[in-house]
């Protein structure tokens, strides 16, 4: 691990070849200078991997968890109470609920400009929109996938300046002009 010292990115999606688990996230938060990690699709990744990110990189700015169906709240907490640089966060088709989302608002308010939630199935729309609200910053959110989209029309109302992708079906054709 000292010879990846200087190493700032890294991604194994999907890399099951080496059954990407949690004690590999640990040799891999030793590389101090990691501001990118993709962990996209590596089934075995639990909260245990993000409470060591969010320990032992607390300047992680880029992460993608997307697909990694062990995520949780826990997880989603230890990274938003500890990595103040977050800008990115891929959280889509994990286990993150309502509550994950609502510590985001409160604790990354400052730093978070795009946030994947698609295929969460446990968001609510009270929780986008106080994220939507406190992250001013935001300016990209992703909602395919979650029940709500009927909604969404009170938070363009919170915040003007987020792009909300989502998917198109009947319920939201109301949110097109005309």
């Amino acid at each position: 691990v000292n010879s990846l010292q200087k190493l700032t990115s890294l991604n194994v999606t999907g890399l099951e070849m080496l059954q990407m688990r949690d004690s590999l996230v640990h040799c891999i938060v030793k590389c101090s200078k990691l501001d990118c990690l993709v962990l996209n699709s590596c089934a075995h990744i639990t909260d245990i991997s993000l409470i060591e990110i969010s320990r032992d990189l607390p300047g992680i700015r880029y992460l993608d968890v997307n697909g990694c169906k062990d995520v949780s709240d826990i997880g989603v907490q230890a990274l938003a109470r500890n990595c103040h640089k977050l800008s990115y966060l891929d959280l889509s088709s994990t286990a993150t609920s309502k509550r994950g989302v609502c510590l985001l608002a409160n604790f990354c308010f400052n730093t978070l400009k795009c946030l994947k939630l698609s295929f969460c199935r446990n968001i609510s729309l009270d929780a986008v929109a106080k994220l939507c609200k406190n992250c001013k910053r935001l300016q990209i959110l992703h909602l395919y996938g979650c029940r709500f989209i009927p909604g969404l029309e009170s938070i363009t109302k919170v915040n003007k300046t987020v792009k909300i992708f989502h998917d198109l079906t009947i319920a939201t054709v109301k949110l097109l002009p005309e």
